[in-house]
């Protein structure tokens, strides 16, 4: 048989492979996730892996008769799931529908395996894609079971559907088994039967226990010099997400809410209308600018700046894929002597890529963390692992193009909030 094995970062993205390579009818023998990459146990991402052949070589087996059923009966759920499952590839799905069909299916399997154990259902012909899948949704069920504190130890604990609701909800917003297991296992640990049967307090519960995973520096606009020079502040990261329009806005606030006087350094003469950009803000924000093309102008700039409050620096977007290049970003900061250096990332990239920007550009020195892009991001629940596992304080937020409105000092409290009510940003 000829077997392919494609490694992603998503289940559809592994899925729109094998569909490229082998045709929309292509059948998926094997998946799981792996643990991969790192730094010393640090910063290793998820990765999905895959198998899959072509149609043709796949021929129907035999029911094998002592396998173990893999939920109790048959229902209406079960049933119209494994008829949208037996060909997936012909039928695809967007994000919202695969979750709410598997959200549909968990809850069914639920109240199967909580009803007690009836006659198996008879063997299906879609192969073994569709007896993974399930074993993999059973196994979902299963944790979730094992969050309820309050049971009697010969039996199986029940769930309440409000708590299951949340955890399915985590899941949705992309964080991980083991976070969404984690908060509600300390939840429902803590709160009483009775608040468990009120969504609301369980949620309000959750938001505070996420935010103990997010580290935030403190009044990050009220920060004042440890010394006698200006406050100042570097802002680096990958090309495209927003260090510009952020400096602009942390000018703002500084400027217009604080009442102090700040100016602006740019190191990016790579763009052509980057300069141009920054030049436009502070003229409207009524603060000097300027252009430094060597590190020994970058001395002399903030020589020039010295009797100022706050000096902030906007540098050139680098890959952290491009060594090079951060090791030339880090040979300016050292003539800089940044009292702050801000990691700007996009809530809007992926898990892993967030990761990977992270872990390159910490050799740099990074001590703060700018996410971008708020009201852009689909989901919010990798964006509290990902600072979590960072390591760096969360500085500020930003949640619009908006020049002084759309940024916001960080608070632990925002990032959960919006994980559970997904509703983006207001």
């Amino acid at each position: 048989m000829n077997v392919r094995t494609y490694l992603a970062h998503s289940m559809d993205e592994a899925v729109q492979a094998v569909r490229r390579d082998l045709g929309s009818d292509a059948v998926i023998l094997e998946t799981r996730s792996t643990r991969r990459g790192g730094f010393f146990g640090l910063f290793a991402s998820t990765v999905i892996e895959l198998r899959a052949t072509t149609a043709d070589q796949v021929r129907p087996r035999k029911p094998r008769e002592q396998s173990p059923p893999l939920i109790s009966t048959s229902t209406p759920a079960r049933d119209a799931y494994l008829a949208s499952s037996v060909e997936p590839a012909r039928t695809p799905l967007g994000h919202e529908a695969r979750r709410e069909q598997t959200r549909s299916m968990a809850k069914a399997m639920l109240r199967e395996m909580e009803s007690g154990p009836s006659e198996p259902p008879a063997p299906s012909p879609s192969g073994e894609g569709i007896r993974e899948e399930l074993d993999e949704i059973r196994g979902l069920v299963e944790r979730v079971l094992k969050v309820q504190q309050h049971a009697s130890p010969e039996q199986d604990p029940p769930v309440a559907e409000e708590v299951f609701d949340l955890y399915l909800d985590l899941l949705a917003q992309e964080c991980s088994e083991e976070l969404a297991a984690d908060a509600l296992n300390t939840v429902t640990s803590t709160l009483a039967p009775d608040e468990l049967a009120d969504q609301q307090r369980v949620r309000h519960a959750l938001v505070d226990h996420l935010a103990t995973f997010i580290p935030v520096a403190d009044g990050s606009l009220l920060s004042t010099s440890p010394d006698d020079r200006p406050l100042t502040m570097a802002l680096v990261g990958p090309t495209g997400v927003g260090k510009t329009t952020t400096v602009a806005k942390i000018a703002a606030a500084y400027r217009l809410r604080q009442g102090r006087t700040v100016g602006l350094i740019t190191l990016d003469t790579y763009r052509i209308a980057a300069v141009e950009q920054l030049r436009t803000y502070a003229d409207i924000i009524g603060v000097p600018m300027e252009v430094a093309r060597s590190p020994e102008q970058l001395s002399e700039i903030l020589e020039r700046m010295s009797h100022l409050d706050v000096v902030l620096i906007d540098t050139a977007g680098r890959s952290q894929k491009d060594s090079d290049r951060i090791s030339e970003l880090r040979n300016w900061l050292q003539v800089a002597q940044p009292h702050e250096v801000h990691l700007v990332l996009a809530s809007t990239a992926s898990r892993a890529v967030l990761m990977s920007e992270a872990e390159e550009f910490s050799a740099i020195g990074i001590d703060r963390v700018v996410l971008t892009k708020l009201d852009e991001a689909v989901s919010y629940g990798m964006l509290v692992e990902v600072t979590h596992r960072i390591g760096r304080k969360l500085s500020f937020l930003t949640t619009g193009q908006e020049v002084p409105d759309h940024i916001e000092t960080a608070r632990p409290s925002r990032l959960a909030e919006l994980v559970l009510n997904a509703g983006g940003v207001s």
